[in-house]
């Protein structure tokens, strides 16, 4: 009985060993995946702002995107204008060269 004994208590401990460096290893395991995580949501923390700036970015270009096309709407009609007086201008000029001709 008392080898059966040694031999009971041998297989605990071993069993105990063997437990004990699997807890070692899964919480070696743990501590990883804990660095991995805490890496992943720095990403994540990361990719958020560069989405609030691109976003505040694009916010911007459409600003000035849609400022430009004001300006380039108001443009033609400006520049219709002035081509208007040019052309009002010398048909004065020419009106005024057939009275003179006619004289």
């Amino acid at each position: 009985m008392t080898s059966e004994l040694k031999s009971l208590i041998e297989q605990i401990g071993a069993k105990s060993r063997q437990l004990h460096q699997s807890l070692v290893a899964e919480r070696e395991r743990v501590r990883s995946m804990t660095d991995e995580i805490n890496r992943l949501n720095a990403e994540i923390s990361e990719f958020q702002d560069q989405k609030k700036s691109l976003e505040h970015e694009l916010r911007d270009l459409k600003t000035e995107l849609s400022q430009v096309r004001e300006q380039v709407q108001v443009q033609p009609v400006s520049t219709n204008t002035v081509e208007i007086d040019v052309l009002v201008k010398e048909i004065d000029f020419c009106i005024q060269q057939l009275k003179i001709a006619n004289e």
